[in-house]
Order: C-alpha cells, then structure tokens, then sequence
C-alpha cells in the first residue's frame, strides 16, 4: 500500500503520490546463517495448535437509510494439530457476541478484551467449524460514511484491523481461504475477493429492496487483505489482460469500481493495467489470482493491494484517476505481499520494497531509461532525508508497535537495494532468483532468509554480507570521492574515503571517465569495506581526463560528496 500524507519518517501515513511512479547452482553453503534466524515475534503470532482454512463471513446491513448496526457471521474452518480446547478469535469489544456454536453445536463464547474464546470438543489432528454470531457498529476496519448517494462501507484491514470487524486470527501467518455473503440494499452493489458466485435479489416485505452477493476465493489470502466495498458503484469493465500468463486457466479479468460520477474519466491510467499485469507476469510468476478490480474506496491509504481487488483513495478519481505508479505498485502487491506474504511483521520490506521496484520497473518498460534513473533519484532522495534511515535497520526485530510498521525504510530503501542486488548479481541471477522465490512461497509465508537463500543459489555465491550491511544495519554508505592523474604510470587513481557514523561499506562505485578526446567511459570499481581505499581505475588513457564523475546515474545507496 501507500499512504497519504507526505512525511519522511512515517511512510504509514503518507502517502507520496508522486514518488510512487517509484518508482540454483552448486558451491552455496545451505546452512541459514546466524543472523538470519528470526527474533521472538514482538507483533503477534499465529494461535500454535490450529491452522485456519478456511473464513465464511456473513455480513447483513439493515433495509435502512444508513446502516447502523451490523449483524456478522464469522465461520471458521480448521484443523487441530495438537490438543487446543479453546479458539482465540481477535474481535475488538465493540462488537457484541451473541452466540457461538462448533460443529454445529451451542458452546460458550468468552470475551478477554479484544479476544474472544470459543470452548472446543476434546480432539487433535482434526478439522473443527466454529461460528461466531455478533452485532455491531464498526468504527475502524469496515469504514462506513455518508456520501451524496447515501452511504459506502468499505473494509480497511492493514495492519491488524480486520478484528475491528471481523471474528479471525488476525495474523499474517495465518492464510486462508475466504467466502463473503453480504445481504445489502439493491441500490449497492459489492465487490470483494475471489470470483463472483451470485447476485440474487431477495424476495419479502423489506423497507428497501435487498440483494444477497456472494464472493468466494481459490487461493489462500491473510486478514489485513480480505475486503468488501458496498457502495453505488458504476462498472467499467476493462476486459480480459495479460491472456495466459495468469495461474488460473484463460485471461486475467479487470474492472474498475467508480462512483457514477467519476465514470467519464475511466479508464484513464487503468487503459495500460494489463500490460502492468503482464510485465509482471513475466518477471515474477502467473498472477495469482481470479481477477483484478480497481476500485475507487475509502481507505485510509492512496491505494491499499486487497488480493484481486484493489481499493484506492476515492479522492484519486476526482480530477482523472490514480497515477500509473500508483497502479503498478498496489499490482505488484498481488504477487508480493499477497501471494507471498510476510511470515513476521518486521520482513514486510518483502512486500512493500517489492511493489515500490516493480512499479520503478514498470517506468523502466514504459517510459525509458531517464524515467528509471529520475525513480531512483527520488528513491534515494526519500531514504537521504529522513531520520529513520539512521535509526533502525530495514528489518527490525525490534519492531514491537504494528502501527508503526510503514516508513521509508521498506519503501524506498528496500527497493533501492534491491535495485543493487540486481547490479551486483547481474540480471539472470537477479530475476531468476525472484521466480524462483516467489514459486517456492506463493499462496504461503516467507522471511528474508528465503529470499536471501534463492539469490544465492541463482548467483552461485554467498550473499551474507550484502544483506548484512544493507538489510540489517541502519543508515546507507557515505562516499567522498577523489581522483589523480599519475602521469608517470599513466594511471586514474581514485580515492574512497567512507564516513564514521557506521561501518564502512562493501559496493561497486560507476565511474564515468571523459578522456582527452572528449569520450566518455564507464567504469565499475569494486569498494572494499574499508574506511579508506586507493585503486586504480581499470581504464587506458594516454593523458589525464577532462572529467572524472561518479555514480552519474544514482546506482548506490550513498551520499557522495567532495572530500
């Protein structure tokens, strides 16, 4: 996702719509090195005994002027693997517990704060279905306002707010599937995950004509991206995309959801979705899932990546519609973030470093070379700027506040390194090895080690330093940079000094030399992690350069400045 308001330090509430045009092999050691072993989870787990299958929600708005009071069903399949005799479910207080029943038998429900445990049967090794009846009027998760045609609802899970409405594990970890049965006025329609099984209005004296709409998903999703929206939308359907590269059989399907006022400006920058659909189907793997949606919402964030159904800020609409990088980045979310999901909070760089590269790759393809460099300029810029850059690393285990999960350091920091892994492994390496990743892990959980793991089999080499200093320690290289002309040995000598606010930095540095002639050459000098370090440059010239310029085309992660 992206959020809204521009700030470096709390990317989570921002939303900074223009740098989202953000822009196997033997002789590897298998063995998982010591610092990649995670850290005892500060943000929450998933419940041990028990893995979720399977949600069926059943959400009935009222036949009113403006819903009030919900009434939920939440059914949860799952299996035991041990001996579990009570289900914790997250649901926030506000929501008021009638009932409960497993196997279709009345238990007793008991509320714990925002918890609710459900009294199980003896048993292990099997599958249970537990309902949960309750009631309420959602304040966060399902956001429910008025609007010139009434009244929307639309969910807004990340990080952890489904249970503001929703009876689950609320957990990354924890993937399943997900059945919706909505009951709402005929004057909305709803969208939601998965593939639409019905719209069948309902028959009986209600104030307000009702209609049932059923949605159900063939792949397994996490809870902060299980959404509906219920609004009085107008449809524009953009066709079948992206034909044979999805994992489901035939075409990938594409809509986009809009009030009936802002329909004249669709599609707008949705005309190129397939082809970002298709881009990424090429680099990454199949898309996922049974369709795509683009919908104009009330999330909290500029675009939020709900799987096959993405919802962006409504506001977006009004003067034309969401920017291409905003687009490719919440699709690229579908494989990244979605398909393979974080197993801990503290690695979502997986998710959210991903789609902020894929969407610079996306300018790459479409726009050019001059495009993809002024991405990585404004990638580079956000992380130089803010303070988080220095204060903790992209992965942090220290990370105890999901709220706080978002800043520019698994946004752009993250994507920029990639961008270096990319350069210093070499194109073959690098997206074989993203396949390979996401192949391993889709419809599942991952860490960075996994990552780490499939780049090194890809590259035929350990990577431990590079994710080391560029992962797992905070701040970026600080480079000043000199050079001398020896005419004696005919020889550019350059000279790296690094800065002592951390360690000295292991990269490759991109010198561009212009001889006499006027000719320019570029050429790539390794850096060793020292504080200093003199090297020849491995280039002939008979006589000093005009101009010596580095890192002409922001390919490091460094501030760069004369000594």
């Amino acid at each position: 996702m992206i959020a809204q308001a521009p700030s470096a330090d709390s990317f989570p509430r921002m939303r900074q719509l223009r740098v989202l045009r953000i822009l196997l092999v033997t002789g590897v050691a298998s063995a998982t090195p010591a610092y990649a072993q995670p850290a005892a989870s500060r943000t929450g787990a998933r419940q041990p005994g028990v893995d979720v299958l399977q949600y069926a929600f059943r959400v009935d708005f009222p036949a009113a002027a403006f819903p009030d009071t919900l009434r939920f069903v939440s059914t949860i399949t799952a299996r035991r693997s041990a001996q579990l005799n009570t289900l914790s479910l997250d649901l926030v207080a506000g929501m008021r517990v009638d009932s409960a029943r497993v196997n279709a038998r009345a238990v007793t429900a008991t509320r714990t704060g925002e918890r609710v445990g459900i009294a199980l049967p003896d048993g292990s090794g099997d599958t249970i279905s537990v309902s949960l009846f309750y009631h309420g009027a959602p304040t966060d998760g399902l956001i429910i306002r008025r609007d010139s045609g009434g009244w929307t609802a639309f969910g807004d899970n990340f990080p952890n707010r489904a249970r503001q409405w929703l009876a689950v594990v609320d957990h990354p970890s924890d993937k399943a599937l997900v059945e919706w049965d909505v009951r709402a006025p005929a004057t909305h329609r709803v969208i939601a995950n998965g593939t639409l099984l019905e719209e069948t209005p309902e028959s009986g004296r209600t104030p307000i004509p009702m209609v049932r709409t059923r949605w159900k998903t063939l792949r397994p999703i996490y809870t902060a991206i299980m959404v509906i929206g219920v609004a009085p939308f107008a449809v524009v359907e953009l066709g079948d995309t992206a034909c044979g590269l999805g994992e489901l059989p035939g075409c990938v399907r594409q809509s986009v959801w809009t009030t009936p006022a802002q329909r004249a400006f669709v599609p707008g920058n949705f005309a190129r979705a397939g082809e970002i659909v298709a881009l990424f189907s090429r680099l990454a793997g199949p898309y996922p899932y049974e369709k795509l949606a683009h919908v104009a919402s009330s999330t909290r964030y500029g675009g939020m990546e709900n799987a096959a159904a993405i919802f962006y800020s409504g506001s977006l609409f009004r003067q034309g519609s969401p920017s291409e990088g905003l687009i490719a980045h919440e699709t690229a979310h579908q494989w990244f973030g979605d398909a393979v999901t974080v197993h801990e909070w503290p690695h979502v760089w997986l998710s959210e470093g991903f789609a902020t590269y894929f969407a610079a790759l996306w300018t790459e393809h479409a726009r050019g070379d001059s495009a993809f460099i002024a991405d990585r300029i404004a990638m580079r810029s956000q992380v130089l700027k803010a303070k988080i850059t220095w204060e903790v690393p992209v992965i942090n285990e220290q990370l105890d506040d999901v709220s706080r999960v978002l800043n520019s350091n698994v946004y752009q920091k993250a994507g920029f390194v990639l961008h270096m892994l990319r350069r210093e492994i070499g194109d073959s390496a690098f997206f074989d090895g993203i396949r390979a990743y996401y192949v391993a892990h889709r419809h599942g959980n991952a860490m960075t080690s996994d990552l780490q793991a499939q780049f090194e089999r890809t590259a035929g080499r350990s990577l431990d330093w590079f994710f080391e200093q560029w992962m797992r320690r905070p701040g970026v290289a600080e480079l000043r940079p000199s050079w001398r002309w020896d005419a004696r040995a005919k020889q550019l000598m350059v000279t790296v000094a690094q800065g002592n606010r951390g360690a000295p930095y292991r990269l490759t540095l991109l010198i561009d030399v212009t001889d006499a002639s006027g000719r320019t050459t570029r050429v790539p000098v390794a850096i060793p992690a020292q504080s200093t370090v003199t090297v020849a440059v491995p280039v002939a010239l008979s006589a000093a350069p005009q101009r010596v310029i580095f890192d002409a085309d922001a390919e490091v992660l460094a501030t760069i400045s004369s000594p």
